[in-house]
């Protein structure tokens, strides 16, 4: 090869042409001229990605190089030339090669090419596409020199995430709660519930997101809270105001004459509204309310009740046994 004009130009002669460049030619010695010459035309055809235009030459010259300087066509290295001669007819052939790049999502090149289709340009270089890739400009389009190809990689993802579900919040009524008062009887528990959602990502960051599928892993359980409906404290006509609450466990007892006197540790017969407690908690003579009893007073005292605990008096065995042992909240009332 010689260089003119700064570029590259083929020496071969048209009947002897290196085959990778020019194709299969008539077998000659390589740098001879033809067998006698004479004063014949060549065809030329430049091909460019801006269109093809052709072109006859006279000439005596044998070789492409001196034919394509007769011609005044500067040749690229990187330029395709394909000279042919059948029958007396010589033809040359070229396409102009042009730079383009080439960006994906890890390089951006710069690449030489004598073919302007996309898709040739990409399967040349080996470059495969996934079912949701995309190009820019498409597969179908051509190029010219200078313009960027823009290879974009698609994919799915699908990632599940957790997320905790809300409880309800049940109201019953209970009458053995004084008014205005309320107790949790069953706590609230949030449920778990997953979530599928699938992602495209778009040359490694996601693109947009879809919720394709949910799961309750675990149901939520309602809490339940009870609302007293038992009437305000009033004893004797006068409303006594609640002023706090302790949770006891309480037992039923009656003034058994086989072990009893029948007195209280106060002094006063004991019957229906007398309670016997400790009164390190709750002193004597203080006014209660016992939901699911009623109004009482605390006027005994027991060995067995310490801390709290609250014996609660009934006018007999089978009144005392029916209540049993329940624990309870017990309602301290004010003067």
């Amino acid at each position: 090869m010689n260089r003119k004009g700064g570029q590259l130009l083929p020496t071969w002669t048209l009947k002897a042409v290196r085959p990778w460049l020019v194709g299969a030619l008539a077998a000659t010695a390589i740098g001879t001229g033809l067998a006698s010459t004479y004063y014949r035309p060549v065809s030329i055809q430049i091909v460019s990605p801006t269109g093809e235009r052709s072109f006859k030459l006279w000439t005596l010259k044998t070789k492409v190089r001196n034919i394509l300087t007769q011609a005044h066509i500067p040749l690229n290295i990187r330029d395709k030339v394909r000279a042919t001669e059948k029958k007396g007819n010589t033809s040359i052939s070229i396409r102009d090669a042009v730079p383009i790049w080439i960006r994906t999502a890890h390089r951006h090149f710069k690449y030489w090419t004598t073919d302007y289709h996309v898709g040739s340009i990409l399967s040349a270089l080996g470059i495969r596409l996934g079912p949701l890739d995309k190009v820019r400009p498409p597969l179908t389009a051509s190029v010219t020199a200078g313009n960027t190809v823009d290879v974009i990689r698609q994919w799915l993802v699908k990632k599940t995430i957790t997320s905790s579900l809300p409880f309800t919040v049940t109201y019953r009524p209970d009458p053995g709660l004084v008014k205005g008062r309320r107790q949790v009887v069953q706590n609230g528990r949030r449920g778990v519930e997953a979530t599928t959602i699938q992602y495209l990502i778009q040359n490694g960051s996601p693109l947009t997101g879809q919720v394709v599928a949910k799961t309750v892993m675990k149901s939520p359980a309602p809490e339940v809270i009870a609302y007293g409906t038992a009437p305000s404290a009033t004893i004797n006509g006068q409303a006594r105001p609640i002023q706090r609450e302790i949770y006891m466990v309480s037992t039923g007892y009656w003034p058994n004459p086989a072990w009893s006197t029948g007195l209280t540790a106060s002094g006063t017969p004991a019957h229906y509204g007398v309670v016997a407690v400790d009164p390190a908690v709750i002193p004597l003579g203080t006014h209660l309310y016992i939901p699911g009893y009623g109004y009482a007073v605390a006027q005994d005292t027991g060995s067995a009740i310490v801390g709290n605990r609250i014996d609660l008096c009934f006018n007999n065995q089978s009144q005392a046994m029916n209540w049993g042992v329940r624990p309870l909240d017990v309602y301290i009332l004010g003067n």
